[in-house]
């Protein structure tokens, strides 16, 4: 399996619920993926909807900010 991007040679230690370690083993063991496919991946989700978050919380606290549509913001920020 080739790997796609650069990565940082940093490690970041999780502790994991055993429940959240048995099912992580599961699905790497029926993907044939790695642990850490999946957990920059569940990462990425996370920081991409924080985000949008943050910006729509932070839009939605400017009253000064004009409303616009979900769709039009997607588009504006190229998502």
């Amino acid at each position: 399996m080739k790997k796609v991007g650069v990565y940082s040679k940093r490690v970041l230690p999780v502790r994991l619920t055993p429940q959240m370690e048995y099912e992580l083993e599961r699905l790497c063991k029926e993907t044939q993926r790695s642990k850490s496919y999946f957990v920059r991946k569940a990462l990425e989700d996370f920081l991409r909807e924080e985000s949008l978050y943050r910006l729509a919380l932070e839009r939605w606290e400017n009253k000064d900010d004009p409303i616009i549509t979900a769709e039009e913001m997607h588009e504006r920020l190229g998502i």
